[in-house]
Formats: structure tokens, C-alpha cells, sequence
């Protein structure tokens, strides 16, 4: 605060760096290490594409709650108000990822609600990625089953072909949105005091 307030760099350098040094490894080298050793682990599809689509959301993923947060500790002077108003984010975020309330539950005129959730947007990307070509075969009391994965996704309120838009999308607008958002933040709101 002191250093800038005597204008030895602007706001820019700062957050420049700040992204550059801070966000982006810290934001990039794990999910790729995870999702490196996790994936053949877990036993997910075996091919290269559909790895590296993992791999993006998962990143992604990290990249847009690391914004948002980033926003949040810039936007509120005190912890305790930014530690509240995050947590709450948090939550609306996991309430509407499609785990605790399904979208075809929800009323039409609040299912933009789930659009907005990026967590929403990561776990239906993770889930079509991985299920949208698998088909679930059994035989079980003489009887053969043979249900498509889109099926299965469709009862659980995913979209079957929504991997790139909406999800991969919105979570890369999500990212610019709020790394934006806190750069004006920062530039316009954030006065240092003597």
C-alpha cells in the first residue's frame, strides 16, 4: 500500500504480477498434477481428448473460484465481510450444482440460477465429458438393459451435449469477468491512505 501510494508502480504492475506469480501457478500446477495422477487411477475414459477436457474444466474450474476470491479480498476492506460474503457465494454455488437440487425441479423462471453457478458449469462439464459416449449395458434376470449415458444424464438435469457451451464457456467468462472486475476494483476503489 505504501509502495504504491508513492507511485512506485501502478495498479496494473501490481495485479499483473499478482496474477502472473500468484494465481496462475497456484492455479494451474495442481489440477494438472490431480488430474495427471487421478485420472488413470479413477479409472475415467482412456483417451487423450477427452483427458484433456478434464484436464480444462478442472483448470478452469480453479482458475474462475481463484478470481472470484480475488475479487472478494479486494472488493470488502474487512475480512470478516469479505470471509461472509465468500462463503455465501460458496454455497449459493453448491446448492445449484445440480447435486442438492435438480434443474428440472426448479421452477422455470429460476433455472438461469444453475446458469450462473459455476460450479453448476464445471460439474456438467465434468459429467457430459466423461459420459456422454458411455452406454450402461447389464443382464440381469433374463433381461438385457441397454441404456445410453445421455439418458442417465438427463435424469439428473444435465444436458448431454453441453460440454463447450454453455459450461467451458461460461466458466472462461466467469474467469475474464471477475479478473476484470478486480482489476477495476483495485484501480478505481482501492485508495491507499498515508
Amino acid at each position: 500500500m505504501r509502495e504504491r501510494s508513492n507511485g512506485y508502480y501502478s495498479s496494473f504492475t501490481y495485479f499483473s504480477s499478482k496474477i502472473l506469480f500468484d494465481i496462475l501457478p497456484l492455479r494451474l500446477v495442481p489440477p494438472l498434477m490431480f488430474g495427471g495422477i487421478a485420472y488413470g487411477l479413477i479409472g475415467l475414459v482412456p483417451t487423450v481428448g477427452t483427458f484433456w477436457k478434464f484436464i480444462l474444466a478442472l483448470v478452469l474450474f480453479n482458475l474462475t473460484t481463484a478470481s472470484v476470491v480475488l475479487w472478494l479480498s479486494i472488493a470488502f476492506e474487512s475480512v470478516s465481510v469479505a470471509s461472509l460474503v465468500g462463503t455465501l457465494i460458496m454455497l449459493y454455488n453448491l446448492l445449484f450444482t445440480g447435486l442438492l437440487i435438480n434443474r428440472e425441479t426448479v421452477t422455470k423462471a429460476l433455472q438461469f440460477l444453475h446458469t450462473i453457478s459455476f460450479f453448476h458449469a464445471a460439474f456438467e462439464a465434468l459429467a457430459v465429458n466423461e459420459l456422454r459416449y458411455l452406454s450402461l449395458k447389464e443382464h440381469k434376470y433374463g433381461v438385457e438393459l441397454d441404456v445410453p449415458a445421455a439418458t442417465i444424464l438427463s435424469t439428473f438435469g444435465l444436458r448431454a451435449q453441453s460440454f463447450w457451451w454453455p459450461n467451458i464457456a461460461l466458466l472462461g467468462i466467469f474467469f475474464g469477468v471477475f479478473t476484470i472486475g478486480s482489476f477495476l476494483t483495485l484501480h478505481f476503489f482501492v485508495k491507499e491512505k498515508r
